[in-house]
């Protein structure tokens, strides 16, 4: 009987539902549980957006972490990272192996494995016995830092035990893809079938160091009469092909047990028991490795000790005793004792193999140059936790060649180190800010995280380009509401709070201290003034602000003229809605404006029209030809939310700025729409990763502002969108962020009367439908269920809207091209 293979990958919303339970922690546990230090966290965030960019540069982070980062999604147990992920004892964790199985699987399978920098070598050498986890994980390092590295192994293949876990567990093609990406890594080459007795006569060749890897490669059997006409697990496994049996007794309860059990059903076993001193839930096996335990139908005969084997007419007969644990103990094999009288005899086996553990075969020996490493030194481990120990060591023969303090490692299987040459901004992202050059084109907005000189601070020491200080006013009271922050949904935000409690004052002494700390980042400010219809008043305090932060040393000034909760208009509810009254202020403030310093002027997208607003700026803007001067769009979106308040028969209404994903399709349309005026523009209003901040620079803009995302994620959400950014010009073939601005230009929209009018027609995969029947809501009313609650299409109604296919959550519902049969249903109907 062949085991049941489960689906070996998750499918793309498998996938997409375990994005979505990740809360992508700032303390990333997930990370710290992880020996290799590898970061679900980060792998997940890169990957979310599920293009082949994507996996390419999740699969970068996984693969500097952990080389053997494919094999370890497949064999990783459940009390590494899913232990630790903060949704375990809330509802389930995340599935972080499977998910990281799939996107290395999917890196390969859209061929954008990422490519590490090879190092130069350095004309040293350094040799390592033996090709398993721990020595592919220090050959790793080594050879990215320049060493020639050569892998000695005993046998004909790389991997060690990785090699002899069965399909079911580990696909063959995974190991090879692993052991492939190794050779891509530096100067690194295997000698096969070299079985070295006496590592140290190694430095009397061509190498400055040995290192040692070989693992618990002796197995180990019972002392008991008859073991010696069985096989151990070692044999049975490294077998290429094995003599078919029927019946397969196997001596042992833990993962290597139940891989000889799996390789037997592979074999067509009709029988296989696993004999061993435990019961099934003490066996030490993972979550998974416990379900091919009860899915495979193998036998458990726990409790049991067997004491001899005897061998006749090709037959085994096993005799034994049945164990109980000692009274109050727990499991342990020095806590079992034989049960009087319980002598039993298993009778009737074909095969019987031994899986109880294995020790190292090689001595250590202390001699200068000579390092170990690995389940020789720390006993059996995991696959990562022996890559952890071989990354470490690694780091610790380079500090001995080197002549450096050796690499203090607290724990023995935890490993913090990153294969240089992994480089997660291919295409550097410098940028202009009028003239100015910045380390990227993304800068947080006057709101929040921007509000003084410790979130700045933070900021830029989280690697953030710039920012606009959150807007202040001089000596002007301000009221900000105690609560005034709202979620919309998990990606779109609200708030009612519109400008800074800090007085201009102050944010002037801040500048200066920003500047002086960080001359490389974009420090601005963010102002406005009173709009009360008396000009000459108005007037005075825009103008003075704006001297105010120019001496303050100011990099640009963002004006606000589009606080979504109004009040600031004589004749609408915003400034930015009166193309008139707009115009007037910007010229106030241009007319006292240093040429030298940036003024963005901050619109909003709320209009009936862009086009009136922008062409009266623009008309400003040509009175001042030597002044630098541009204008953010398209700003938090005026809307209204409720809540529970002060009213006894209704929630209160309040107003808010909407920001964040919901607002992205406003923003892009206004962004597209203004596009013709050749305006310097900072886009603002939605971004909430890397790609739709690249729309916004594909539309033209300079800059992009972010407010939400770094609410939600934190300061450090910038190396997501740096990398993301990064990865995305490397793909598309760019080779700067200047040749992304305006690429969509100048025909950004394809007209409505434009767009296909050749209708597809949707279908299923019967394996993914899960029979829930919500396509029956069609308002075509074009899907009906089979028999088997499979969804069928009629062709006559369906006019391929796709709406089906969109809202399917577990993407069994596609669109297709019609048949010409189909055609002529829908024409004829």
């Amino acid at each position: 009987m062949k085991p049941k293979h489960d689906k070996v990958y998750l499918s793309d919303a498998q996938l997409k539902a375990e994005f979505n339970k990740c809360e992508f922690c700032e303390e990333k546990p997930c990370r710290d549980a992880c020996p290799a230090d590898c970061s679900p966290t980060d792998f997940i965030r890169a990957a979310k957006l599920m293009k082949p960019v994507d996996y390419q540069r999740a699969a970068a982070i996984i693969l500097g972490s952990n080389p053997l980062g494919g094999i370890c999604g497949h064999t990783c147990p459940d009390y590494h990272c899913m232990k630790a992920c903060v949704h375990k004892n809330f509802n389930e964790a995340v599935k972080i192996p499977e998910v990281q199985a799939t996107i290395i699987h999917n890196a390969r399978k859209f061929k954008v494995e990422p490519l590490f920098l090879k190092a130069k070598w350095n004309r040293k050498n350094i040799a390592i016995v033996g090709a398993g986890p721990a020595g592919i994980g220090a050959a790793a390092v080594l050879g990215q830092l320049g060493y020639g590295v050569t892998l000695f192994e005993k046998s004909s293949h790389a991997g060690g035990m990785c090699h002899y876990i069965p399909d079911t567990r580990l696909p063959k093609s995974v190991l090879k893809a692993d052991l492939q990406f190794l050779k891509k890594l530096g100067k690194i080459e295997y000698q096969f079938g070299k079985e070295i007795a006496d590592p140290s006569l190694l430095l009397k060749q061509d190498f400055v160091a040995v290192i040692v890897s070989t693992g618990l490669d002796k197995p180990m059997k019972l002392n008991i009469p008859g073991s010696d006409k069985t096989l151990d697990w070692y044999q049975y496994l490294s077998q290429s092909q094995t003599q078919p049996s029927r019946r397969v007794a196997i001596i042992g309860g833990g993962a290597i047990a139940l891989d000889c059990a799996l390789k037997a059903l592979e074999n067509s076993a009709e029988q296989v028991d696993l004999i061993c001193l435990e019961v099934p839930s003490e066996m030490p096996l993972t979550s998974k490795e416990r379900a091919h335990l009860m899915n495979e139908n193998i036998g458990v005969i726990g409790r049991t000790s067997i004491t001899e084997i005897t061998h006749a007419d090709h037959s085994f007969k096993l005799k034994g005793n049945k164990v109980q644990l000692k009274k109050g103990l727990d499991f342990s094999p020095m806590n079992v004792e034989p049960v009087f009288g319980s002598e039993l005899h298993l009778p009737g086996y074909d095969i019987v193999i031994f899986a109880i553990g294995s020790r190292s075969s090689s001595p250590k020996i202390a001699h200068k140059g000579v390092f170990y490493t690995g389940d020789m030194m720390h006993g059996a481990t995991t696959v990562v936790e022996a890559v952890a120990t071989g990354k470490n060591t690694a780091t610790e023969v380079d500090g001995w060649i080197q002549n450096r303090k050796r690499a203090a490692h607290s724990q023995k299987a935890k490993s913090h180190v990153i294969l240089h040459g992994r480089n997660m901004i291919p295409i550097g992202l410098e940028s202009d800010f009028f003239g100015r050059k910045i380390i990227s084109p993304f800068i947080l907005s006057a709101a929040p995280p921007s509000d003084g000189y410790e979130q700045m601070k933070k900021a830029y020491d989280a690697g953030w380009a710039g920012g606009v200080m959150k807007t202040c006013f001089d000596d002007v009271d301000i009221h900000i509401p105690g609560e005034y922050m709202f979620q919309i949904n998990d990606t779109t935000y609200g708030n009612c709070d519109n400008v800074s409690g800090h007085p201009l004052n102050r944010i002037c002494k801040e500048i200066g201290q920003l500047i002086k700390e960080y001359p490389d980042r974009l420090t601005m400010a963010s102002t406005g003034g009173p709009v009360t219809g008396k000009d000459k008043s108005d007037k005075k305090v825009w103008q003075s602000n704006t001297l105010k932060l120019e001496k303050a040393g100011a990099m640009g000034i963002e004006y606000s003229l589009s606080c979504p909760q109004g009040g600031d208009g004589t004749k609408g509810d915003i400034v930015s809605q009166d193309a008139e009254l707009t115009a007037k202020i910007i010229d106030w403030v241009m007319e006292v404006s240093n040429p030298e310093i940036p003024k963005l002027f901050k619109l909003t997208a709320a209009v009936t029209a862009i086009y009136p607003i922008m062409k009266a700026i623009q008309d400003v803007f040509k009175k001042y030809p030597g002044k630098k001067a541009g204008v953010t769009l398209a700003n938090t979106f005026p809307s209204m939310a409720f809540r529970p308040g002060s009213k006894e028969n209704w929630d209160e209404g309040i107003v808010v700025g909407l920001s964040g994903e919901g607002v992205i399709p406003i923003s892009n349309l206004t962004l597209a729409n203004v596009a013709r005026f050749k305006m310097n523009i900072s886009g603002n209003g939605g971004p909430m990763d890397y790609k739709t901040a690249a729309d916004f620079l594909a539309l033209g803009v300079k800059t992009v502002q972010f407010c939400t995302i770094a609410m939600k994620h934190g300061y450090g959400i910038i190396d997501d969108l740096h990398s993301g950014l990064s990865y995305l010009l490397q793909s598309k073939g760019l080779k700067s962020v200047e040749e992304l601005i305006g690429i969509a230009l100048p025909n950004p929209i394809t007209g409505f009367m434009e767009l296909t009018s050749k209708k597809k027609i949707s279908d299923v995969v019967g394996s993914l439908c899960q029979h829930c029947g919500n396509c029956t809501r069609c308002p075509y009313m074009a899907i009906e269920l089979d028999k088997d609650k499979i969804p069928s299409t009629d062709p006559s109604k369906c006019i391929g809207c796709s709406i089906c296919a969109q809202k399917c959550f577990s993407s069994a519902l596609f669109m297709r091209d019609r048949t010409a049969e189909e055609l002529k249903q829908l024409k004829e109907d």
